[in-house]
Order: C-alpha cells, then sequence, then structure tokens
C-alpha cells in the first residue's frame, strides 16, 4: 500500500471534522489523513483572516499548514472549496502531489459567456444568505468573497488543468447537487489521467452516501501504484 500521507480539505462553511468518515476507514490501514482547517473557519481558521479572502491566500495558507506538518510527498482529497483549492495546489506544485480526489469541484467558467459552476446563478446568493446564520462558526464575509471569485472566470485555472498529471478520480453529487455536473466531464477531458463518477448523494456526497464515497476514495488512495483511468461516467 502507498505510504503517502493523505490530505484533506473541507469545503465553505464546514470543517475537519467532516473527514471523520474518511478518517476510520484509511487509519487502520495505517495512513491517518491530515486534514486542515481554512482560512475563516472555526477559532483557529478565523484567527487567521486576510484581507479579501483571496483564493491564492487559501492556497498560500494550506501549503504553509502542509509544510509546517513536514509533508513533502502526498494524496490530496478536496471537497466543494477544497476541492478547487486542491485542484491550484496541485496546478501548481504538481510534483508534490500523488493522488487527487475532487469532490463535486466548483467548475469555474472560462469566459464571460460561460455560465460557470451553477446551475442557477441565484444559488450563490441563497449561500450566502443562508451563511449569515453561521457566523459563529465561519466568517460570512469569507462566504461572500470566496462565492464571487469561484462564480467568475478563471481561464488561468483552465490553462492549467493539464499540469494535473496524476491520477485525479473526479466525483459529482448527482441531479440533487445544486452544481452544473456537466462541467465535471469537461475538466475530465483536459486530464491526462482521470476518472469521473457520480454518486447520488447532493452537494454532500463524503456525507450523504457515505458508503458508496468510501467504497471509491478508499481503494483509489490505498492503490498499491498508480493506474491509468480511463475517463468514464458510472452510476
Amino acid at each position: 500500500m502507498t505510504t503517502d500521507p493523505i490530505v484533506c480539505l473541507h469545503g465553505i462553511t464546514s470543517s475537519h471534522t467532516t473527514w471523520g468518515g474518511l478518517v476510520l476507514a484509511t487509519k487502520p490501514l495505517g495512513n491517518d489523513p491530515y486534514c486542515p482547517t481554512l482560512l475563516g473557519h472555526g477559532p483557529v481558521g478565523r484567527r487567521r483572516k486576510v484581507a479579501g479572502y483571496s483564493l491564492e491566500a487559501f492556497v498560500a495558507d494550506v501549503m504553509a499548514q502542509i509544510n509546517r506538518a513536514g509533508l513533502d510527498r502526498f494524496q490530496l482529497v478536496g471537497h466543494s472549496l477544497g476541492a478547487h483549492l486542491a485542484s491550484m495546489i496541485a496546478e501548481r506544485f504538481p510534483e508534490r502531489i500523488t493522488r487527487l480526489v475532487l469532490e463535486e469541484l466548483p467548475v469555474p467558467a472560462r469566459s464571460r459567456r460561460d455560465p460557470g459552476p451553477v446551475y442557477h446563478r441565484w444559488s450563490g446568493l441563497l449561500i450566502k444568505i443562508g451563511a449569515l446564520r453561521g457566523y459563529k462558526d465561519y466568517d460570512p464575509v469569507m462566504v461572500s468573497r470566496v462565492l464571487d471569485q469561484l462564480g467568475s472566470p478563471r481561464p488561468e485555472w483552465w490553462q492549467q488543468l493539464p499540469r494535473l498529471t496524476m491520477p485525479v478520480l473526479m466525483i459529482g453529487g448527482g441531479p440533487s447537487s445544486y452544481l452544473d455536473q456537466r462541467r465535471f466531464q469537461m475538466v475530465a477531458d483536459e486530464l491526462p489521467d482521470a476518472r469521473l463518477i457520480e454518486i447520488d448523494g447532493g452537494h454532500r456526497v463524503h456525507i450523504t452516501r457515505s458508503d458508496e464515497f468510501l467504497a471509491q476514495v478508499v481503494p483509489f488512495l490505498m492503490a498499491d501504484a498508480p493506474t491509468p483511468w480511463k475517463h468514464e461516467l458510472s452510476d
């Protein structure tokens, strides 16, 4: 089994505890995931406020935590915002990422004519409004600024996708998710070694369909050696 450590990045308004199921599944196999807290989340993350909450600041903060933990090469798992940050990290440091799992990745627009990651533009507004109730757990300003960035065209992100040469497992949450599931295949088509699967569990597949999620992710992360994946969509 691989000895490369696992790093897990949670989604927006969530926390590191969301990965409890994956930790319980992989720890007995000798791999205890490292789960950082993102900027603006929880007591720890809120103490690390930064002006503007740029996605680049999130990446820098995550990498600082990973480096302090002494991790050189590692496997990276991300959900939602965490998936987008994971993709950015993999684009910038492909030599350090041995495997990549992207659950419900918000796929940004290529240009202003591209509709962007969600089916309906009001989805982001509803999330911003709902985030006001969780101010004790995360910074609502952070939520608003992150969603604005994810909803804006990011052509440079698309240009860097071919740098993701490591095996990539992409997981979509199916028709009950508010993210446009059709966009995942667009990303997979840009990657040299990607597998795309659908688990109909909505946006938080690792919670709502935990068993199915772990059945796919644990063998992928604990495999003996990289295996080229064909682009495929399965139930």
